[in-house]
């Protein structure tokens, strides 16, 4: 049975499996911008996991199954990086970090929870950047109408390789 919990920047449980997360390669290579010739690597830490989710315009949760926390998902209002720039625009960041439990569906499931607080907050639009390679997160946001709106050249070096930052909307 899942459930969605408020991060609170001073759980520690909280804490240690996002910390837990941060050295997945899989995990780094869809969070962090890569640069050629370089491998970038996370030393993510207690005090910068307070900072990041005690920021006031960040909004963030995680997903538990059972007793154990399988992900999170977090967003902005109005960030700078979204090309849709008229109305209240949500920009979400969203990881299954527990290997086992990706591919089997709690990613829909923490999207939903997504739409359901953007809407809670009078969000019109949804915008979610990812990085082209990112095949299974594309399926899930065309297969909930997501529309393709732009990308941004050459974002990030991963397998030898230069990648776009596609942005993908949902007018809600």
């Amino acid at each position: 049975m899942i459930s969605f919990e408020k991060i609170q920047p001073n759980d520690i449980e909280q804490a240690n499996a996002y910390i837990s997360w941060c050295s997945d390669p899989e995990m780094i290579k869809n969070w962090v911008l890569q640069k050629e010739d370089s491998v970038a690597e996370l030393d993510y830490t207690l005090e910068k996991f307070k900072e990041d989710f005690s920021h006031p315009d960040k909004s963030a949760f995680m997903i538990k199954d059972k007793a154990q926390f399988i992900g999170y998902a977090s967003f902005y209002i109005n960030h700078p990086v979204a090309i849709q720039k008229t109305g209240r625009v949500c920009w979400p960041s969203i990881a299954i970090g527990e290997k086992s439990h990706r591919g089997k569906g709690f990613g829909l499931q923490l999207c939903a929870e997504v739409l359901k607080l953007a809407k809670d907050l009078k969000c019109t639009h949804i915008e979610a950047g990812i990085f082209e390679f990112n095949i299974k997160m594309k399926k899930i946001l065309v297969e909930n109408n997501f529309k393709l709106i732009g990308s941004q050249p050459n974002k990030t070096f991963v397998d030898s390789k230069w990648w776009n930052s596609e942005h993908y909307l949902l007018k809600i």
